[in-house]
């Protein structure tokens, strides 16, 4: 759904909350079924994934998630 360049990512795992911001060091997040939003220079996209995986490597951030829709814009919840 998306591919670009980003600024931050925000998730939530089934601890809680969580960024991803340029220089984070390499990781595995389960995801919790929430919205996620992935910060641009062009503004904010926000989504709706049914949980899945978050892989963080240097360069790039990959989701693995069985469902995933746009959400609307607004504070995660």
């Amino acid at each position: 759904m998306f591919s670009g360049e980003a600024t931050a990512v925000y998730a939530r795992s089934h601890e809680g909350w969580f960024g991803i911001l340029p220089g984070h060091a390499p990781a595995v997040f389960a995801l919790a079924p929430a919205p996620l939003r992935v910060t641009t220079s062009e503004g904010t996209r926000s989504f709706h994934v049914a949980g899945g995986t978050l892989y963080v490597e240097p360069e790039r951030v990959i989701i693995l998630t069985a469902d995933a829709s746009p959400a609307p814009e607004g504070p995660p919840r």
